[in-house]
């Protein structure tokens, strides 16, 4: 028997079966939702984004016109170092992590991570920080989740529901033996089942992701494509799990628990043991000691306020004013705010340096959750992966100290910013982040789809068990 009749027979098999169009449609709907919520979402934020590069720009050409204005003044020095600290420290002075094209798999972790940083020349970490609206994190997690982990948790419930009884209802009406008889091919009908099953589920999984995609306006082809690819790679992989429970001479009810066992398994235990042993491997910091650390720091930097002072003349000569002999806010209060970043900057590096080796261990190990690679893929995809989060942070360090090292000396100086230095500001470059391969989670994942259908072939033969 060829395997166009076995396709034929398989799709009216499901077409006539009501379940599986219920089926369907509700997994239709759903995605439907969750694509039209996150591809707003994530035209919302890059309008974001653009709004704010314009607030800078309005920022930048008002402290160009004070600049013009003040040397036709008579000149100040200490309005002059006021206005370059002002700026200095300014709300819109960001350095922004780039989205992805694939920011609409993964839109609420731009919001949960800050891709978004302000360079000063005080310390962000302490003195610089940004009034948040306080939030219930408990709350937080029951928000809408991200359109990859909503296509990782329903993309195999729906094949479970269209697979359910796929061998084992013949069985039980104990017309197994017939159809055993009559069909040259076990292993062609089987086939043929799961690919109709599979290929209607990915049908309604790639169009919502193109409606996503669609919606999303910073999009790109190469985002679409790995997706896609990976959505291929996660739905055969679920198909053969599926055939892989629908071997064994166990009834219906016991096939379905085996398949949602399996998905309650390596969708929520397995991805919580992998975290535990990340935990364990390279564990985060204290908060407690980082919080004791940074205030240590704040505390010993006030101290010595009068004295970092004195060293910082003493350390750039070339920058002291003999005007003024005696020294204010705001000169007093910059290498307070230097010396306490020393210390303050490794202690907050180093979780965003234990979370990336935690997130690069789960990438290892992912083949044991395929959601859990499945989301991890969109991370990337989306440009907020912890590894990439982490190689943006040391790009934002750079920055910063460039950021300090042209203004500290126009603050210290007394003599502010003139217009020629308000066009050579540093800019922070999103090019000086280095870019890491997104094809590595379809990698695994079709590693694994083959090792499963290998299993699959390996065991065939329980087709023939009545």
């Amino acid at each position: 028997m060829s395997i166009k009749p076995l396709l034929c027979a398989e799709v009216l098999r499901s077409v006539r079966n009501r379940v599986n169009l219920y089926v369907l449609a509700a997994f239709g709907l759903l995605l439907i939702l969750s694509a039209v919520w996150a591809g707003l979402a994530a035209r919302d934020y890059r309008d974001q984004v653009h709004a704010q590069a314009q607030h800078w720009g309005q920022v930048t050409d008002a402290a160009r016109d004070a600049a013009a204005s003040a040397a036709n003044a008579p000149p100040d020095g200490a309005k002059q170092a006021l206005a370059a600290f002002s700026l200095g420290r300014s709300d819109h002075a960001i350095a922004r992590l780039p989205a992805s094209g694939g920011l609409v798999l993964s839109v609420r972790q731009f919001e949960r991570l800050t891709p978004e940083l302000r360079v000063s020349v005080e310390s962000r970490h302490a003195d610089a920080r940004k009034n948040d609206v306080l939030a219930n994190p408990l709350l937080d997690g029951l928000g809408v989740p991200d359109f990859a982990t909503v296509m990782a948790l329903l993309l195999p419930l729906a094949l479970i529901g269209l697979c359910y009884g796929l061998v084992q209802e013949d069985r039980e009406q104990g017309i197994w033996r017939l159809v055993c008889t009559q069909c040259a091919s076990l292993d062609g009908l089987l086939g043929a089942a799961l690919l109709i099953r599979a290929g209607a589920v990915f049908g309604v999984a790639a169009l919502a992701s193109a409606l996503a995609f669609l919606i999303d306006p910073g999009a790109d082809l190469a985002s679409v494509a790995t997706w896609i690819g990976c959505l291929l790679a996660y739905t055969l992989v679920w198909a053969a799990i599926a055939g892989m429970c629908a071997l064994p001479a166990w009834s219906s009810g016991a096939a379905a628990i085996g398949m949602l066992g399996i998905w309650l398994a390596v969708s929520f235990v397995a991805p919580a043991a992998l975290a535990w042993v990340a935990d364990k491997n390279d564990p985060m910091p204290s908060r407690l000691d980082a919080i004791v650390a940074m205030r240590v720091a704040q505390q010993n930097a006030e101290v010595a306020m009068d004295d970092l002072v004195t060293a910082w003349y003493r350390d750039h000569p070339q920058d002291r004013n003999p005007a003024y002999t005696s020294h204010t806010w705001p000169v007093t209060f910059v290498p307070r705010f230097l010396a306490q970043d020393e210390v303050v900057r490794p202690l907050m590096r180093a979780f965003d340096d234990s979370r990336a080796r935690q997130v690069e261990t789960l990438e290892r190990w992912s083949f044991l959750s395929p959601g859990l690679a499945l989301v991890m893929g969109a991370d990337r995809l989306a440009g907020i992966d912890a590894p990439r989060y982490l190689r943006y942070v040391d790009a934002v360090n750079q920055h910063e100290d460039a950021w300090r090292a042209f203004l500290v000396p126009r603050i210290m100086g007394y003599r502010g910013l003139s217009v020629d230095d308000m066009a050579r500001l540093p800019r922070f470059d999103p090019a000086s982040i280095p870019e890491q391969s997104t094809l590595s989670v379809l990698w695994r994942l079709t590693a694994l789809c083959v090792a499963l259908f290998g299993i699959v072939v390996a065991g065939r033969r329980g087709l023939r068990r009545p």
